[in-house]
């Protein structure tokens, strides 16, 4: 798996690494904006690299 695409963080995580709510990332994905991977069971959602980017772009884009 590639560095990048690996989901590694919880949403408390990729929240302070983005500098958002948690809440604003469950907004994010209910809406398409950012699309984390799930734990097996399904409860969890676990967040890459690259979701934190698109998160940050996101973020950039929202202050436009």
């Amino acid at each position: 798996m590639h560095y990048e695409t690996q989901a590694v963080y919880v949403i408390s995580v990729a929240a302070e690494l983005a500098g958002m709510h948690p809440q604003t990332l469950r907004i994010y994905e209910r809406r398409g904006l950012v699309q984390p991977a799930r734990t097996a069971g399904g409860k969890q959602r676990r967040y890459s690299n690259a979701d934190i980017a698109q998160l940050l772009r996101i973020s950039e884009l929202a202050e436009l």
